[in-house]
């Protein structure tokens, strides 16, 4: 039993009816201990140690034992699993191939005709689809711009490269799956360098569609003391910046200190730079555009 609860510290108290007989313990001793309540039976083949921490995680790797060896945890799941930004968060979504028998198991369940090899990944424990296949997969319970957010984040944290996602969606495509139109989409108008965060995609979207011009992104203003300098976003040819403060920026005192003398140097240096917080590019976005609007055609006059 120690071996057993072992290995079920290493997968958040849950644990399969064949990694039990592997460890030396029959279905009789399995069920004693189940009304001892030292263990508790989630499905068929698959159990939780009593007394282990109820998260999110055990919840989502209990449903991938129940639906067998080739269930993945995949969609938002995945994403969450991953870090991804801008997707919901707390579900629990696997994906099983089609004809896998009906899983008793609370949780979303997709079935997949096209699961190949590369699909099959693991975060710690948990088997779950690849970054790439996710991404692709995001497209069937989201919209394309969270879909897009979702790979920016991804670009920004090495999780994949482009080409696999190219090149996976061009097989799953071809295949006839459904959901892989917002990827294409998401394909089609990638940009070379993306946006890092959510807020600058949104900020870009905002102008887009407000039809303005589309600044340059992490612009690098080299400063007369040999640094450099890098603005969110901004329009060179104007030298008009904007600062996007996501949750969690410039909070330090130490931090608006710095803020305030490399905005002082960028002023002596003829930039225009102004701020936007989170909650207005994410909440306010009537009163960004107009603010942008109204800026550049200030400084169009100016120049």
């Amino acid at each position: 039993m120690a071996q057993l609860l072992a290995i079920a510290a290493t997968q958040y108290g849950v644990f399969t009816r064949m990694q039990a007989r592997r460890c030396g313990l029959s279905d009789r001793q399995l069920q004693y201990r189940v009304r001892n309540g030292v263990l508790e039976q989630l499905a068929r083949h698959v159990y939780r140690v009593r007394g282990s921490e109820l998260t999110w995680h055990q919840r989502l790797l209990a449903a991938c034992f129940v639906g067998g060896e080739k269930c993945l945890a995949s969609h938002r799941a995945a994403a969450e699993l991953y870090g991804f930004d801008a997707v919901r968060r707390g579900l629990i979504e696997v994906t099983v191939p089609r004809g896998t028998r009906r899983l008793n198991v609370d949780a979303i369940v997709h079935e997949s005709l096209d699961l190949a090899p590369d699909d099959y990944m693991r975060v710690g424990p948990i088997p779950v689809t690849s970054p790439a296949r996710t991404l692709i997969d995001l497209g069937a319970v989201a919209r394309w711009e969270r879909v897009e957010e979702a790979f920016d984040g991804a670009e920004r944290d090495e999780l994949t490269e482009r080409f696999r996602v190219v090149r996976r969606h061009a097989q799953v495509r071809r295949q006839g799956r459904n959901g892989v139109g917002p990827m294409a989409v998401v394909l089609q108008n990638r940009v070379v360098v993306p946006p890092k965060y959510v807020i600058e995609r949104r900020f870009v979207r905002l102008l887009e569609n407000a039809g303005l011009p589309l600044p340059k992104l992490q612009y690098e203003v080299e400063l007369p003391n040999g640094r450099k300098a890098y603005l969110d976003a901004a329009y060179p040819a104007l030298m008009l910046g904007w600062e996007l403060d996501g949750h969690g920026a410039h909070a330090t005192r130490r931090q608006r200190a710095a803020d305030n003398a490399r905005a002082s140097v960028l002023a002596d240096l003829g930039w225009d730079l102004r701020r936007f917080t989170y909650e207005q590019v994410m909440d306010a976005s009537g009163t960004v555009v107009r603010t942008v609007r109204a800026a550049h055609r200030i400084r169009s006059c100016e120049v």
